[in-house]
């Protein structure tokens, strides 16, 4: 699989007897940026809150993996 642009995200969602979810999710924001009211963070809290759903049976990680980079002068 080719890389994805950075950055991007990867939640694992996991619940009992091995069932579970993982993706890779690369949000892209517009020309004029996000959606009003709306972040990439809020988008990502969002959607691991309905993984995680009301009986709290499911563990949800959210990792962020981003490229920077630091000039040492």
């Amino acid at each position: 699989m080719a890389d994805l642009p950075y950055p991007y995200y990867r939640i694992q969602a996991v619940g009992a007897d091995e069932t579970g979810f993982g993706l890779l999710v690369h949000i892209e924001e517009g020309g004029a940026g996000p959606l009003t009211g709306q972040s990439s963070q809020s988008v990502m809290d969002d959607l691991c809150a309905r993984l995680r759903g009301d009986a709290g049976d499911v563990n949800v990680t959210l990792t962020r993996y981003e490229i920077t980079t630091t000039n040492n002068l």
